[in-house]
Formats: structure tokens, C-alpha cells, sequence
């Protein structure tokens, strides 16, 4: 059988994190460019990798082959079977466990997704609260192991990294914004909530605020507007929004941030739609198709 073009350039590994001992499986794409190339690369952590890794790639093969983005190394990371990656994805994505008052069941609401992970640590014979509080271990397995490896043996731009994430994944990806110690400055932020920040966000957010670095950070986030009519959804997302609201007065300097809804688009299918307007706006080169589409005909002059 014969694949896209594009997957044919993804390369797959099994590693075991030296933070945690748990397997991820591990696609890497190398863009066609950059063995023609001798300059470094920005480099695109995809959590969810199973799920997104495709999406990403044909995206930023789209518009990295017209110019208008950058290419860039794009690696996708997943729990490893036979490991169980919706539990998995729960404890590394998560800072530390909900809070009682956010666990509560909105008003209006038919379904209440904690009771859903409840049961999910029931089912996996773990208690409630060992179902969170992982980030630590996941940050340190993508930027201590993989990221040293990746650098080792390809050429990263250590100012052009960075991590996209949808709803538990943006949960980490501001998490990981959050942090004083990461190589992580670029963030593409799909409809996600503070709930599994919440416990310790207000300290977190002061010590975010007053941080010196000269380093640039740049969130894109996303959210559908359609999520808005489900109550849990709608409380879920807006607590985010909240929080992107206060970083975008109280934070630092060198932060910037990009937000934007995407109109009748759900949950499940607005991730594409925020991953594609957030790579062309952090990683993009400011060209329209048309310009993009010109330059590389030939017909205007660079």
C-alpha cells in the first residue's frame, strides 16, 4: 500500500520516558525543504499525536510549500499501547486535580464530564486524584529526553519550539506557558479550561507576571463557538478565556496572545480549523496565497 506523500516522511518510534516509565509512541516528519537546507528548524510538539499528527503535517505541508509558513519538524506524541492513553493523556496533561466547586455540575447541564472520569478511574482501579498531576513528568520526557535527542540529530531553532494541544492538551500547553523553566515559547491553545490549573493558578499567575526573560512567547487560542451551547462546555472554555483575558493585562512584556472562536464549529471538529490559524500566525511569513503563490511562480520579484 502506498501512502501520501506527505506520511511517507513520517517516522515512527516506541520510547519509554525516563520521567514517568510509561511508552509513547513517537511520529516524527522531517519537511521536504530541509535537506536542502542548512538552517535551523522550528520544531512542533503535537499532543494527541494519534489523532492529529496527519492534520498537522498536510497542514503545514500546504502552506509551507506555497509560503505562507515556515516549515518546521513536526512530532506527534501518544500513549503507547497497551497502555490505556485516555487515563494516560488525563494525568500528563493535568497540573493537579479539580477542585470540588469546579467539579460541580453547571446549571442546565445534562452531563457533567468529571463523573465521566470518575468512572474512569474506577474502571482502571485508580483513585479520583491519582487521575491528575503529571505535568511535571510529561514536560521533562518531551524537552529533557525527546527535545535533547531531536536536537542531537537534527537542526532545531531553540527560539522557534513549541507545543499545540487541544482541549486536555491545551490544558498542558498553558501549563507549560505557565512554567519558568521550559524551552517551550510557541503555543497553538485548542478550546481549553483552567480546571486542572485552577487549584494553584492565582500564585502561578503572580510569579508568571513578574517573570524577566528576553525570550518572545506567542499563544494562538482557539475555541469553537458551537461549544458554547453545551453548559459544561460553555463554563469550561470561558474560565480559559478568563484566564488568556488577565495574561493578555497582567502578564509579561514578552508575551503575546492571539484569540479567536471559529463560528459553528464543535469540540470535536474546530481543532483543525485552530491549528491551521494558529501555525499561520506564529509561524507564518506575513505573505497572502496570492503573494505567496506569485513568489514562487516567479512572477513578482522578491
Amino acid at each position: 500500500m502506498r501512502l501520501p506523500q506527505n506520511q511517507q516522511r513520517l517516522a515512527h518510534q516506541a520510547i519509554k520516558a525516563d520521567s514517568s516509565g510509561i511508552d509513547y509512541d513517537v511520529w516524527t516528519w522531517i519537511p521536504p525543504g530541509y535537506e536542502q537546507s542548512d538552517q535551523p528548524y522550528p520544531l512542533l510538539f503535537v499532543l494527541d499525536g494519534d489523532m492529529f499528527m496527519s492534520a498537522a503535517v498536510d497542514t503545514v505541508a500546504l502552506m509551507s510549500s506555497i509560503g505562507e509558513a515556515q516549515e518546521a519538524i513536526l512530532v506527534g506524541v501518544t500513549t503507547a499501547p497497551p497502555g490505556n492513553h485516555g487515563i494516560q493523556r488525563t494525568i500528563d496533561y493535568s497540573a493537579v486535580a479539580p477542585t470540588a466547586e469546579i467539579r460541580a455540575t453547571p446549571e442546565g447541564a445534562d452531563f457533567n464530564f468529571w463523573v465521566l472520569y470518575e468512572q474512569m478511574a474506577e474502571a482502571g482501579g485508580i483513585e479520583f486524584d491519582d487521575l491528575f498531576g503529571g505535568t511535571d513528568q510529561f514536560h521533562s520526557f518531551l524537552v529533557d529526553q525527546l527535545l535533547t535527542s531531536l536536537t542531537k540529530k537534527y537542526r532545531i531553532d531553540a527560539k522557534q519550539i513549541g507545543v499545540a494541544g487541544h482541549s486536555s492538551g491545551g490544558d498542558f500547553a498553558v501549563d507549560t506557558l505557565l512554567r519558568e523553566d521550559s524551552p517551550i515559547s510557541k503555543f497553538i491553545v485548542g478550546s481549553y479550561g483552567t480546571d486542572v490549573l485552577d487549584a494553584t493558578l492565582a500564585e502561578r499567575e503572580v510569579a508568571f507576571a513578574n517573570r524577566t526573560s528576553d525570550q518572545e512567547l506567542k499563544v494562538f487560542c482557539g475555541y469553537g463557538v458551537a461549544e458554547h451551547t453545551d453548559p459544561f462546555l460553555k463554563e469550561y472554555i470561558e474560565r480559559g478565556l478568563a484566564l488568556m483575558d488577565r495574561l493578555q493585562v497582567n502578564g509579561p512584556d514578552n508575551l503575546s496572545i492571539i484569540v479567536r472562536g471559529f463560528d459553528g464549529e464543535t469540540h470535536g471538529s474546530v481543532f483543525p480549523h485552530i491549528f491551521s490559524s494558529g501555525y499561520r500566525e506564529l509561524w507564518g511569513t506575513g505573505l497572502s496565497f496570492v503573494e505567496a503563490v506569485s513568489l514562487v511562480s516567479g512572477e513578482v520579484e522578491t
